[in-house]
């Protein structure tokens, strides 16, 4: 995580706080990790790999209780994007959200007749 002589340019903290997460119930955690690391990936300093560069720019796309989240897990996880990454959609959308989900489409049925829109609507 340590690579000096490097600059995030202000501009660049502004584009990634312009798609912040706050943990609300209506944000989808992996929606903003995807668009997140879209974001990331038009980047490049030539010193940093793309994880460092997650790494640090992560806590810019936070506010709320997603950044008090942050705070706390960050030290613990010690640098490593994947883990972070991992931990924080668990934490904002756990396994107790998903089995409902699994449980719908498990059981999803399309009756006689039914077209596919109107059964799963």
């Amino acid at each position: 995580i340590l690579s000096d002589g490097y600059e995030i340019r202000p501009s660049l903290v502004a584009m990634v706080r312009a798609k912040s997460f706050s943990g609300r119930k209506d944000e989808c955690p992996y929606t903003h990790l995807q668009e997140f690391e879209e974001n990331c990936s038009l980047l490049s300093i030539p010193i940093m790999n793309q994880n460092t560069l997650r790494w640090k720019l992560f806590s810019f796309s936070l506010t709320g209780n997603a950044k008090v989240w942050y705070n706390r897990t960050a030290v613990r996880v010690g640098g490593d994007w994947i883990q972070l990454k991992d931990e924080f959609g668990l934490f904002f959308f756990p396994v107790s959200k998903v089995i409902p989900h699994r449980v719908q489409l498990l059981t999803f049925k399309q009756g006689d007749g039914e077209s596919l829109g109107a059964a799963w609507a």
